[in-house]
């Protein structure tokens, strides 16, 4: 691992985060823990979609508090320990941008057996039932990773 990214790491450089979940998302691409699923082809509207992989994209809320720090606002504790509830079928997450000109606060990546059941996982989300975030659910087709197209 770079140096550099672990010393701003110890400093708690959002940057460096970042950095490592950029350094885990191309983990996975390169050694293929993506590529057991399958590809799929879904209708535009999305609502053929088969079991694979859905990424939920968070962004603040109508209940989102400008005045506080993310890890302060209600519910975030909630929200990331329902994230454990994925169990092994999550993939990657974690924060986007720079949380303070960002309308996009962060991203999970998961396997669910369809778009419905991606998104009544999320509708169960304790910052998505305050309105401390709002979530865009999408099927995230995996065709441009490598590893990926060899299965």
């Amino acid at each position: 691992m770079n140096v550099h990214i672990v010393k701003s790491l110890h400093r708690g450089s959002l940057a460096a985060q970042r950095a490592i979940l950029m350094l885990a998302v191309a983990g996975i691409a390169a050694f293929g823990t993506v590529a057991v699923f399958a590809p799929v082809a879904i209708a535009q509207d999305g609502t053929a979609a088969k079991a694979g992989v859905y990424a939920v994209i968070y962004e603040r809320g109508s209940a989102y508090e400008n005045s506080k720090n993310i890890t302060e606002q209600t519910n975030i504790k909630d929200h990331i320990a329902y994230g454990q509830t994925l169990g092994g079928k999550f993939i990657a997450g974690g924060l986007l941008g720079t949380l303070t000109d960002d309308k996009v606060l962060g991203m999970v990546l998961f396997e669910a057996e369809n778009i419905d059941a991606a998104k009544e996982w999320v509708s169960q989300d304790p910052g998505v039932k305050s309105n401390v975030l709002s979530a865009n659910v999408r099927h995230w087709q995996v065709t441009n990773i490598k590893a990926y197209q060899s299965k």
